[in-house]
């Protein structure tokens, strides 16, 4: 987790956020929202809204007392207790990629399978810049979809004890993440263990899967992280302000749904509006627009009291743990921080817009967010820091190599990369004149090797193993 030691930069003027407010508002009661679920439908016309066939055109005032009803900050628990996160405290917690179908490792690209999602979840738990375990870090190919979130879930609370994710393909998923979520905590007892991301179908439609799965969190007090599907120039106007007020239109129709299922169920406020590629019609999940989007996205959620999660991790379209993937992942990875995101998503990991995790970009990518850790926190001002005794001590034309202070400090003084070469090119070339990704693969492949399992009471480890085979019966029996 990181503090980040500046003020969070914000783009909006009160003006600009007048108008943004303004705009959802019109948006969500004269064009209304759909929802393809006739149980929200009826909920939401039990709680005075008007339903016409799926599209609900709500009191805007209505929907604004519900998002102030949710609270600002919450905790997300973990099987350790001692890496839960606090929430909309001032902190700011990274989580991997998330959703990849494919992986990249040692310069081949392949479906993803549960050893992969196992390698994976081994590498993020090892990683002390990560938080959180992640939810899909990648599809378990190998195993049958009707019971595959079962081993994503298992191997998220044994093989990790940092918080997690919920898995919501299915309204089986979800129920079964809670259920597993339960033992592995020793039972929820109001506690929110999980988070799951809910996409809407923009423009302005929440499906039945997505509907399904914010209803039943909010029963069980889980946390929906709340992330319109608007990606501006197709599901959303081209500009930032348009494609925003849509963005909020469509969150909040699903905050106040969630705030009426269950008052002061936790959220989080999703931040960040990828572009359209104008030419291919490819996802731009890259570049100053999703960067600027990401901080004002933040700066909304402070302005609601909401906490925010960024789409604002090391985000990149490039196949290559390459020099794009350096760029524009560390361009929308500072973007989270100026903002003061609570939770960076798909942190590391993540390549060619979202299709892929890469073993080496994860591991590069921790790097990064270490080297970040520095640059946005705390600088020491005090005596032992000013040092004036030192420079007292070597005056006019010295050095201060071996001066005590110096001797004392040497060592952890400064920023150590991991993957990044500080040799010189005679030392590069005499290792093997080793590029980026090589370096990489050179490291998670030792981290594997070294890793050992967290460690987790066999009683309970037994018990989610045998909620998992019993459940798989039964989905293969029925399915």
């Amino acid at each position: 987790m990181l503090r980040v030691a500046r003020p969070p930069v914000e783009v909006l003027s009160a003006t600009d956020i007048a108008r943004l407010d303004a705009a959802w508002r019109t948006i969500i009661s004269e064009i209304g929202v759909q929802f393809e679920h006739p149980g929200a439908l009826a909920l939401l016309q039990e709680a005075g809204q008007r339903v016409e066939g799926e599209t609900v055109f709500f009191d805007a005032d209505w929907v604004a007392g519900l998002v102030a009803q949710a609270p600002s900050s919450f905790t997300w628990h973990a099987r350790n207790a001692e890496r839960s996160l606090a929430l909309g405290a001032g902190v700011t917690a990274f989580a991997p990629a998330y959703g990849a179908p494919f992986v990249t490792k040692g310069g081949e690209r392949g479906n993803g399978s549960l050893e992969d999602l196992r390698n994976l979840v081994a590498l993020i738990q090892d990683a002390d810049e990560l938080d959180i375990a992640g939810g899909v870090v990648t599809e378990a190919q190998d195993v049958p979809v009707e019971h595959r979130h079962l081993q994503l879930v298992r191997t998220l609370a044994v093989e990790s004890d940092k918080p997690f994710m919920a898995a919501v393909s299915s309204r089986d998923a979800t129920l079964d993440s809670v259920r597993i979520a339960d033992i592995a905590l020793g039972g929820l007892d109001g506690r929110c263990a999980m988070t799951a991301i809910l996409n809407s179908v923009s423009p302005l439609r929440w499906d039945e899967r997505m509907t399904d799965a914010m209803m039943l969190l909010a029963e069980h007090g889980q946390a929906g992280i709340v992330m319109p599907g608007a990606m501006l120039g197709a599901m959303a106007p081209v500009t930032i302000a348009g494609g925003t007020a849509e963005m909020l239109a469509e969150a909040f129709a699903a905050i106040a749904l969630i705030q009426t299922v269950r008052p002061g169920a936790p959220v989080l406020l999703g931040s960040g509006l990828p572009i359209t590629d104008m030419q291919s019609g490819a996802a731009g999940f890259s570049g100053p627009e999703l960067a600027l989007g990401v901080v004002l996205g933040c700066q909304l959620a402070r302005h609601y009291g909401l906490p925010t999660r960024a789409l604002g991790g090391s985000l990149t379209t490039s196949q290559l743990t390459d020099a794009q993937a350096g760029w524009e992942g560390m361009q929308i990875l500072k973007a989270s921080l100026d903002g003061h995101a609570d939770v960076v998503m798909h942190a590391a990991g993540w390549l060619d817009a979202g299709l892929v995790t890469g073993y080496e970009k994860l591991v590069a990518d921790v790097d990064m967010i270490g080297s970040l850790m520095v640059e946005y926190g705390p600088i020491e001002v005090d005596d032992a820091t000013l040092a004036i005794d030192a420079i007292r001590e070597v005056g006019h034309g010295g050095h201060f190599f071996g001066v005590d202070h110096t001797m004392e400090r040497y060592r952890t003084c400064f920023h150590r990369p991991v993957v990044a070469s500080k040799q010189n090119i005679e030392r590069w070339r005499a290792a093997g004149s080793l590029d980026t990704e090589q370096r990489a693969e050179a490291i998670w492949r030792e981290r594997l090797a070294a890793h050992g399992p967290p460690p987790i009471d066999p009683d309970v480890e037994r018990a989610i193993d045998a909620y998992v085979e019993a459940r798989t019966r039964e989905l293969l029996t029925t399915g």
